[in-house]
């Protein structure tokens, strides 16, 4: 990208997520630049592909002020956050159900970016249901296979908006923080006077 982002950034691809997030548990044991150097970690864990979305979920959003730098791209995007209904999962729940938690443990504020429900095609009801539809019959069983519809406009926007605010952070001056009382604070303070 031209012009450069002001901060370097790795794409780091994991496995083994769903026996114990062992990828990412490596990885911040064993990181390519020092923990308390990492700003940020945005979590990709599946890309939209039912529908455009108006509202996008960040999940572990509400630890550290990212909420904020994400709540600022959306609005630059005309987009809004959203939550996640109460008929899905609780939200203290899903924090920990993806590679997003690795890196919280290791002190470095992260998020996982998600659509929300507010679809532009879909009524929210029906959203809601269809999501609830496909993660009880079809997700992470032999039915997840590539005869599955594909909105590619949804695709689009949704590495659109991983683009922008991913940019937005390597560029932003001030480095992501935790929130006062964030069960994640010492672990930062530890890998920073470690200087590990």
């Amino acid at each position: 990208h031209e012009p450069a982002p002001n901060r370097s950034l790795i794409f780091l691809f994991l496995t083994g997520e769903e026996k114990g997030l062992l990828g990412s548990t490596y990885y911040t044991d064993h990181p390519i630049v020092p923990l308390y150097k990492t700003i940020a970690n945005i979590n990709i864990d599946g890309i939209s592909s039912f529908d455009l979305f108006n509202s996008v979920i960040g999940i572990g959003a509400e630890y550290s002020t990212i909420k904020e730098d994400l709540i600022e791209v959306l609005d630059s995007l005309d987009m809004n956050l959203g939550s996640i209904p109460g008929e899905y999962f609780y939200e203290s729940e899903s924090v920990n159900r993806s590679d997003q938690f690795a890196f919280m443990k290791a002190g470095i504020p992260s998020l996982l970016i998600t659509e929300g429900l507010q679809y532009k095609n879909t009524a929210y009801d029906k959203g809601i249901q269809r999501m609830l539809d496909w993660n009880r019959k079809i997700y992470h069983s032999p039915f997840d296979d590539l005869n599955q519809p594909i909105n590619f406009d949804a695709v689009k926007q949704h590495v659109e908006l991983i683009y922008e605010f991913t940019r937005f952070l390597a560029n932003k001056s001030e480095a992501p923080q935790w929130m006062s009382g964030s069960p994640f604070i010492n672990a930062r303070l530890r890998t920073i006077a470690e200087r590990r």
